[in-house]
């Protein structure tokens, strides 16, 4: 074995752990969520003959709600499987805050930094300059934490350490939104 490699959760575990987590035990919550799932997954995989996983739709909607709530569940605590075909389902379905900090520590795993594809309309700008200036503010709050001591070393909690981090990969990753969009203008002037 590679000694660079290091034993890690499996990725399957990792994304059920973080969804459960989010989904707190609350069984409506759970239902609507694996609705959810279920919708988005249809709408990948429109052809029926292409859908590996075979959500219930018996036409009671309370039977089909807690059946597949199960079907979910079931692979997320690793009962069942986790197909990889569903894994875009099940992230897609979690609200914007926790897809893209689920995004986050994936990419992590590789030691990738997830950056959102720029918007190229009036609205989205906005949106990313905005985001772009809400990252800056945490990073800054986030870093100088670090600093009231004057240094940043191990003396710094672990807590405040990690903070600070993904603080900065989030600006990181607002400030390669603008540099994409920059480079892509660029290259379109060529």
């Amino acid at each position: 074995m590679n000694k660079n490699h290091q034993a890690r959760e499996p990725r399957s575990r990792l994304i059920g752990r973080y969804v459960e987590n989010w989904l707190n035990g609350t069984v409506d919550k759970q239902s609507a969520y694996a609705d959810d799932v279920r919708s988005i997954y249809h709408a990948h995989y429109p052809d029926p003959a292409d859908r590996r996983i075979k959500f219930k739709s018996t036409g009671d909607t309370l039977i089909d709600l807690r059946e597949n709530r199960q079907i979910v569940m079931r692979r997320l605590r690793g009962e069942i499987k986790f197909e990889s075909d569903i894994e875009e389902s099940i992230i897609e379905a979690l609200p914007l805050p926790q897809r893209m900090e689920l995004y986050r520590l994936l990419n992590a795993r590789a030691g990738l930094l997830a950056a959102s594809i720029p918007s190229n309309t009036t609205t989205g700008t906005a949106h990313d300059l905005g985001r772009f200036a809400r990252e800056f503010a945490e990073a800054v709050e986030a870093v100088g934490d670090l600093l009231r001591d004057g240094v940043i070393d191990s003396a710094d909690t672990p807590e405040k350490l990690l903070k600070a981090q993904m603080e900065l990969d989030d600006l990181i990753g607002a400030a390669v939104t603008f540099k994409s969009a920059i480079e892509k203008a660029r290259q379109e002037q060529l």
